[in-house]
């Protein structure tokens, strides 16, 4: 495993800002991370972020359906003065997204039921007319989302069914770039090196497993499941269950985060498992 400083520096201060806007985020103040700690301290960053970020969003909006085929687009993109055009959100005729990162080589299908958003984009301007924005936690939910650093954070993803948020908890994914980390999953080396530093960094938090997986276009990926009992904005105690997933790209290294509870796990995997199922490397 390659630890290099880099773009950590950007995840924390990226986690420094949401800290403004949501209440009990942890701050930059610990001392700069060396080399030993860098992979450690990112991914304990971004778990804490995704936990984070929900206690405030409280989306309504229909259940979700079923996942669906994943069709083969070509998407387009028009550059505005705040997005460079290094990634593309497009509309399916069946209702979901193609997500393609030009600068980190990967391309996504998103199914019809996650609101995805990109800081700066177009998409997140649609969102804030939605009816659910009317809302004061997906208002203050979108409102942390814009804060966030695009060159990191590529992509939110929220689940937007009202019966699925669980004391003002919303289930999320977030996608998570650093062009400079390379891990290998050749074996599971690397992937028992990230969960060994998940209870250490992450109060609480138990590793309740780790797996090396392969998608249907065999592209190998590394697995590591949490569990964090965690209490909501209003008060409401429950588990946070997290799958996070690691994906070796040309340019880097992608974490693709689920962030769920204990009442709606089973209900939102499979979805997220079609996504990662889509996941495809660019030439």
């Amino acid at each position: 495993m390659n630890h290099k400083r880099g773009l950590l520096t950007a995840v924390v201060l990226g986690m420094t800002a949401l800290a403004c806007v949501v209440p009990g985020l942890p701050t930059a103040s610990a001392p700069p991370p060396t080399p030993d700690t860098r992979l450690e301290r990112m991914v304990a960053e971004t778990v804490d972020a995704a936990i984070e970020l929900t206690r405030q969003a409280v989306p309504t909006a229909t259940e979700i359906p079923s996942a669906t085929p994943q069709p083969t687009v070509t998407a387009t993109f028009a550059a505005t003065a705040t997005q460079a055009p290094e990634t593309m959100l497009d509309k399916n005729a069946d209702g979901s997204s193609t997500f393609i990162d030009l600068s980190a080589k990967y391309q996504l299908t998103l199914p019809v039921q996650w609101l995805a958003v990109r800081i700066n984009a177009p998409e997140y301007d649609e969102a804030l007319q939605l009816p659910e924005a009317a809302n004061p936690a997906i208002q203050g939910s979108l409102d942390a989302i814009k804060e966030q650093d695009p060159s990191v954070f590529r992509l939110f993803m929220l689940d937007i069914a009202e019966e699925h948020i669980e004391g003002g908890f919303v289930t999320n994914v977030n996608l998570v770039w650093d062009p400079q980390m390379e891990v290998s999953f050749a074996d599971d080396t690397d992937l028992k090196t990230l969960a060994a530093s998940l209870p250490a960094s992450l109060k609480d938090s138990e590793v309740t497993g780790t797996e090396l997986k392969t998608t249907k276009n065999e592209t190998p990926y590394g697995v590591i499941t949490t569990s964090t009992p965690s209490t909501t904005q209003d008060g409401t105690s429950v588990v946070i269950f997290q799958t996070l997933t690691f994906f070796d790209l040309p340019v880097g290294t992608l974490s693709i985060t689920l962030t769920t509870t204990e009442t709606w796990q089973e209900t939102v995997e499979p979805s997220f498992d079609a996504i990662l199922e889509s996941f495809i490397v660019l030439e």
